[in-house]
C-alpha cells in the first residue's frame, strides 16, 4: 500500500482512532476511573484502580502502532471486499450489547451487568443450550468477582445488598459468624 492511499484505507483509520483513543485515556485515566470505596479514609482496594485499565491501554497502543508499520510496510494483506450486510448487523449487535453493559454496571453492578451481557454475547456467538449459556452467564463472572475481590482485593462496582450477601457467605465459609461479627 503506498504511503498516498494509506490513510484513505478504513482499517487504517480505525487503527488510528483506536491508537489516539488509547493515548488519549492513558494520559487522562485519573479522570476515567472511578476512586476505589474507602472505609476510615483508607481504600479497600489493595491495587491501584488505574493499574489493569492502564495495563489495557498501553497494550492496545503498542498492538495498533505495531499494525500500522504492518500495513505501511506491505506485510499485511488488504481486503478484498468491505464487511457484508450480516456482519455489519452483527458487529452493531455487539456495540450495542457491551454499551448496555456499560450502561448498566452502574445501576446493577459488576455481576448482574456481567451476566446480561455475557448471555446476549453467548447468544450472538450461536449458543442455544440453555444451560451451557447459564453455567457461562452464571459462573464467569461469579469466579471474575470472587477473584478480583477476594485475591486482587481491587473493589468492583456492585450493589450493597450482592457485597453484604458475598460477605456473609464467604465468612460462614472461613468459620466466622456472618457479616457484622
Amino acid at each position: 500500500m503506498s504511503n498516498k492511499n494509506l490513510f484513505k484505507s478504513p482499517e487504517v483509520k480505525m487503527l488510528v482512532v483506536l491508537f489516539l483513543g488509547a493515548v488519549l485515556s492513558l494520559v487522562f485515566l485519573s479522570f476515567l476511573v472511578a476512586e476505589p470505596k474507602a472505609l476510615f479514609g483508607r481504600s479497600l482496594s489493595a491495587i491501584a484502580p488505574t493499574l489493569f485499565p492502564g495495563i489495557v491501554l498501553f497494550l492496545m497502543a503498542v498492538m495498533c502502532g505495531i499494525e500500522f508499520f504492518m500495513i505501511r510496510a506491505g506485510t499485511v494483506a488488504e481486503p478484498e471486499e468491505g464487511m457484508s450486510r450480516p456482519e455489519w448487523v452483527r458487529a452493531a449487535m455487539l456495540f450495542g450489547t457491551l454499551t448496555l453493559f456499560a450502561l448498566t454496571m452502574q445501576p446493577f453492578g459488576f455481576l448482574i451487568s456481567t451476566a446480561i451481557a455475557t448471555t446476549l454475547i453467548s447468544l450472538q456467538m450461536g449458543a442455544r443450550s440453555p444451560i451451557q449459556i447459564a453455567l457461562v452467564a452464571i459462573v464467569g463472572p461469579v469466579a471474575l468477582y470472587l477473584a478480583a475481590t477476594q485475591l486482587l482485593a481491587v473493589s468492583l462496582p456492585e450493589l450493597n445488598s450482592i457485597e453484604l450477601f458475598y460477605s456473609r457467605v464467604l465468612s460462614l465459609l472461613s468459620g466466622g459468624t456472618g457479616a457484622g461479627e
